[in-house]
């Protein structure tokens, strides 16, 4: 009878595929998306016994929990990340409503204009400007953003687990600066 409901999740192979690759499934992905969200105890308890860890962000979202080591692709987005919301603080603007309201052009960011950012870059294996579109690619594919053009782009929800994790790490800073 399990096996029998198993057979009946909607586009089964398609979400396991986008999940195990890495991708994050949001509203915007439709059909995915909404498969998932109709069944998801159904979807959580299968993925369970084959040894993946569905999560649902509270933006909703959802995603396959992985390991605690930090990849190379994700080391290199989540830099991404910080370096933009750090630019975004320093200007005084909501960082988070700017990522999730707004268009940003390549040719318009701060991580290649600032040798403290193109520095940081380097040590996270990102040095041309073409690694930085080859991440913002990447970050196309993971499902955090959406490119609107070669040179433009926007913030998808599930980029909100990089800036949960920025959040936290300057709250962090501020602790230990207020510390010293």
């Amino acid at each position: 009878m399990e096996t029998e409901k198993n057979a009946e999740l909607p586009r089964l192979a398609e979400v396991f595929d986008a999940l195990r690759k890495g991708r994050h499934l949001a509203p915007d992905d439709a059909d995915l998306y909404f498969n998932l969200h109709n069944s998801e105890a159904a979807f959580t308890e299968l993925f369970a016994k084959l040894g993946f860890e569905l999560k649902r962000h509270p933006r909703d979202f959802y995603y396959f929990k992985g390991e605690a080591d930090i990849s190379d692709t994700s080391s290199r987005m989540a830099v991404f990340m910080f370096i933009l919301v750090e630019t975004l603080a320093d200007s005084g603007a909501s960082a988070e409503e700017q990522i999730m309201t707004s268009l940003f052009f390549v040719d318009k960011l701060e991580h290649l204009r600032r040798e403290r950012y193109r520095d940081i870059m380097l040590e996270a294996g990102m040095p041309p400007e073409e690694e930085l579109r080859q991440t913002l690619r990447t970050m196309e594919r993971f499902g955090f953003l959406k490119m609107e053009n070669p040179d433009s782009f926007r913030f998808k929800a599930p980029a909100y687990r990089f800036l949960d994790l920025c959040m936290e790490l300057f709250k962090e800073s501020e602790a230990a600066e207020g510390k010293i």
